[in-house]
């Protein structure tokens, strides 16, 4: 379960962080592209920034599923809490 939730986490912070930064450098540039500069507090951000969520997608998942293989490959070598209690 705790993997899961790391999971999650990950690919919020990522997301978040790819979707402020592709929205204040790519989304200039890419149709619609907006007619004066548009700031994070406007509503013409949230809407038409679709790199920002197409990239902040692709980046978090990747990133959840680094964690989740990270964690796969602590079971299998024996590194997982379950086995340090004794539990098979």
């Amino acid at each position: 379960m705790m993997k899961y939730i790391s999971a999650t986490i990950s690919f919020l912070f990522v997301f978040a962080g790819v979707f402020f930064l592709a929205g204040w450098f790519l989304m200039p540039y890419l149709p619609p592209v907006p007619d004066h500069p548009v700031w994070v507090f406007q509503s013409e951000f949230w809407i038409d920034n679709w790199i920002g969520y197409l990239l902040g997608a692709v980046f978090g998942a990747l990133s959840a599923n680094s964690v989740l293989k990270k964690e796969r490959s602590k079971r299998r070598l024996g590194h997982g809490t379950d086995q340090k209690r004794g539990h098979p």
